[in-house]
């Protein structure tokens, strides 16, 4: 059985950071542009230097051969009915790392404690856990506050996550605070609040002490996958990457 560090280290660089394309939309968007066709996608997104790909079940059988050695992140349901069976399907599968979504602020207990349950079963099987944690309830205007944001990162460590997914707070100055509080990795997903370029969000996010993204709209979504890519990789490993795990790492 491969160890926790071992799969962890195929999600995350050298250097501590990671890019996850997040392609795990169509579980819930249905046919999209971009994910019509997840081979090819994958494809360019790993001839543009992602780290690894965040996907479905479904989609995750079909492109193992095009990750090229790269990282495989299973996005699962926080309410499967069979979280065990989910796990150990997830090994079967090869996966290096589970992901679940939670709502931190809400009554769904069962689905904390689901939470809790996968991060227990992940290390039982060695498998990275990754916590998508979002603010929601509350009965405010704006929830996802940078101290809600925080308070949502450590609960989702706390619960024995490895590292997080958190919204990008805004600015470098309250998101250090967001990492230095969950005391695990912290990554963060599409969609930032700012109106800077998106490479330049991520640079702040990274200038911060974040370990890296894992955006998707951001990446397939757009006419050049493979370029997408190579700038947000620039802008996380401060280097373009043309590597195939499977060979040797060309860096310039």
């Amino acid at each position: 059985m491969f160890s926790k560090a071992h799969r962890m280290r195929r999600i995350f660089a050298p250097d501590g950071r990671t890019l996850i394309v997040a392609m795990d939309h169509a579980g819930y968007m249905g046919p999209t542009a971009g994910l019509i066709d997840p081979v090819e996608t994958v494809r360019q997104v790993v001839a543009g230097g992602a780290d690894a790909v965040m996907t479905t079940l479904g989609t995750a059988r079909r492109i193992l051969t095009a990750l090229d050695g790269r990282g495989l992140v299973l996005s699962v349901d926080l309410h499967a009915p069979d979280p065990v069976a989910v796990v150990e399907n997830a090994i079967a599968l090869g996966a290096d790392s589970l992901k679940t979504l939670a709502y931190w602020g809400t009554d769904d207990h069962a689905g904390w404690r689901n939470l809790g349950r996968y991060a227990v079963l992940c290390e039982k099987w060695g498998l990275p856990f990754q916590a998508e944690v979002i603010p929601f309830g509350f009965g405010a205007t704006d929830k996802h506050t940078p101290e809600n944001i925080a308070i949502a990162a450590r609960v989702g460590a706390e619960c024995g996550a490895d590292y997080v997914k958190v919204q990008y707070t805004g600015d470098p100055e309250s998101f250090r605070q967001v990492v230095e509080g969950a005391g695990v990795p912290v990554i963060i997903l599409g969609g930032a609040r700012s109106e800077k370029p998106i490479a330049s969000q991520v640079a702040d996010a990274i200038g911060a002490g974040g370990a890296g993204i894992a955006f998707g709209r951001n990446i397939w979504s757009t006419e050049d996958p493979e370029g997408a890519v190579r700038g947000l990789v620039a802008a996380i490993h401060g280097v373009k990457k043309t590597v195939s795990r499977a060979g040797v790492a060309v860096r310039a």
